[in-house]
């Protein structure tokens, strides 16, 4: 299980870290300004330069996928129902990702925020999860097939 955990947090930490580059290069190049941004105004108003701002905003995507990552491992404990693990890991991932969304300069800490904020994680989380759950029903049905071969 140890090893299992390692794993997955440097997995996390790479692909957090290329989402995030990827989702910065996306935002910077449709905002029009034909300058590179890390992260929004706010969140680089706080460091002294740019590259100090780049190093935070890779940690913290780092952090992200790490998170994602680690609480994936929910869905490998068969005794609970795929109910239970999807909330489970839902309410967990949300805990931890509000408070790395606001560092990070996505949102303010105030109300209309968090409930922007709390709207788009769960549809987002639904959407990603309905296209998981397709996949796995393929999956299985393929299984399924060649077991009835």
């Amino acid at each position: 299980m140890k090893n299992k955990i390692i794993s997955r947090i440097v997995f996390g930490i790479f692909i957090g870290i290329d989402i995030g580059l990827l989702m910065s290069i996306m935002l910077s190049y449709l905002s029009g300004n034909k300058i590179y941004q890390p992260a929004p105004d706010r969140f680089l108003q706080l460091f002294s330069n740019e590259i100090t701002a780049m190093i935070a905003s890779v940690f913290i995507w780092a952090s992200i996928g790490t998170l994602f990552s680690v609480t994936s491992l929910i869905f490998t404990h068969t005794e609970f129902s795929i109910s239970k693990m999807t909330v489970l890991h839902c309410i967990i991932n949300y805990i931890f990702f509000v408070p790395l969304a606001v560092l990070a300069g996505w949102y303010s800490f105030d109300v209309i925020d968090l409930v922007s904020f709390t709207v788009i994680y769960i549809f987002v989380y639904f959407i990603v999860w309905i296209v998981f759950m397709l996949i796995n029903k393929r999956y299985i049905s393929e299984i399924n097939a060649k077991l009835n071969k």
